[in-house]
C-alpha cells in the first residue's frame, strides 16, 4: 500500500469514527483498551519465561 493510500484510508476511518455516536465510540475504545491490556499480559509472561 502506498503512503498516499494509507493516508487516505486513515483519513476515511477517522471521519467515520468522528461521525459515530458516543456508545459506538465507547465500544471501540473499550475493545482497544482490552487488546492493549492483553498485550501487556503477554509481554510480562514472555519476560518471565525468558528470565526463568
Amino acid at each position: 500500500m502506498l503512503k498516499n493510500e494509507r493516508k487516505e484510508l486513515v483519513k476515511n476511518i477517522a471521519e467515520k469514527f468522528t461521525e459515530m455516536d458516543d456508545t459506538d465510540k465507547s465500544y471501540i475504545a473499550g475493545y482497544l483498551a482490552g487488546k492493549q491490556e492483553e498485550r501487556q499480559r503477554w509481554e510480562q509472561r514472555k519476560e518471565q519465561v525468558a528470565t526463568a
